[in-house]
């Protein structure tokens, strides 16, 4: 019986949401692609620890059942992606962020910079704006020949 509480125990406590932790993600690609004529922005990461499994992403802003804020938040100049993680050895390692251009909401994506994010205050900068760089991409000249590709500015 004992073992089985315990088990119980482990099992909840292992696949509670928590926020993710910028520490816990070794990013591995970002770049930008066109989706029904709107930029969209992806980043492709792996956590690294060993109890930790990836669930969620900034598909779209979105509360989880604590009232934390999940997805993205933008100033006028920046877009915060945060996400969340369980404890789980069992879950997907595979980190996979996809935010779409929407001038209403603020995401004008090219012309602000990206950072991913954790609660503790902690930021990964994983676009610049102003150079139109991206230093986790696999090709750097990426986001150029993007913009002039689809005839963006």
């Amino acid at each position: 019986m004992a073992t089985i509480l315990v088990f119980l125990g482990l099992n909840f406590w292992s696949n509670q949401l928590d926020d993710l932790h910028i520490q816990d993600v070794k990013i591995y690609n970002t770049f930008f692609a066109m989706e029904n004529g709107k930029p969209t922005f992806y980043l492709y990461g792996k956590l690294k620890p060993i109890f930790a499994s990836y669930s969620g992403g900034a598909f779209t802003q979105y509360n989880n059942s604590n009232g934390s804020n999940y997805g993205w938040n933008t100033s006028k100049n920046n877009v915060y992606i945060d996400g969340q993680q369980t404890h789980s050895p069992f879950g997907s390692k595979e980190v996979v962020f996809r935010i779409k251009s929407d001038s209403k909401e603020g995401l004008t994506l090219l012309n602000q910079n990206l950072y991913l994010t954790d609660h503790h205050h902690h930021k990964i900068k994983i676009y610049d704006a102003q150079t139109k760089t991206q230093p986790y991409s696999i090709d750097q000249k990426d986001t150029q020949k993007f913009i002039k590709q689809n005839k963006l500015h």
